[in-house]
């Protein structure tokens, strides 16, 4: 169903989005995605399923918005960094398929076979990313968070 207004979000949305990460500070978005991963994966880490990261760099690269940000396991805790220059894995993709990615509306094996994600890199450390994304249960995130999440990754997947 095609509808100007959908149109206009899906032009609009990355670039307010390239927009909002080049002029907040990087502590900014470390703080909130740390404070997310620590909600989400805070099991796993305490049962050791996170501990292939120790010592290793995985690359969040969004493709739309020229915006990328490292993730690592230090001392129990995910630990979000600007980019580095060699990571050991990269994880590429648009904004709106790693939100649907989050959202848990597909799955990245699909968007990796259509080659909308893309992985580069240490190859068995970026399944194992990918297997843990897999993985994820949103019932341990807030509901509020979850609604927000699939509203989003909803309209903007719509064309």
């Amino acid at each position: 169903m095609y509808s100007p207004k959908f149109s206009l979000i899906h032009e609009l949305a990355p670039r307010l989005l390239r927009l909002h990460c080049r002029l907040t500070p990087f502590f900014v978005h470390q703080t909130l995605i740390e404070q997310g991963l620590d909600k989400v994966f805070s099991e796993a880490i305490a049962e050791g399923e996170l501990d292939f990261l120790a010592g290793r760099t995985v690359a969040i690269a969004v493709e739309d918005i020229d915006w990328q940000f490292t993730v690592t396991l230090v001392q129990e805790r995910l630990a979000v960094q600007p980019a580095v220059a060699e990571p050991d894995a990269v994880m590429r993709a648009a904004s709106r398929d790693l939100l649907r990615i989050a959202a848990r509306q597909v799955d990245p094996d699909t968007l990796f076979f259509q080659r909308r994600l893309k992985m580069e890199g240490d190859t068995e450390l970026g399944l194992a990313v990918k297997n843990l994304l897999d993985s994820l249960d949103m019932d341990s995130l807030p509901k509020p968070v979850v609604k927000v999440l699939d509203k989003a990754a909803t309209v903007l997947a719509a064309e």
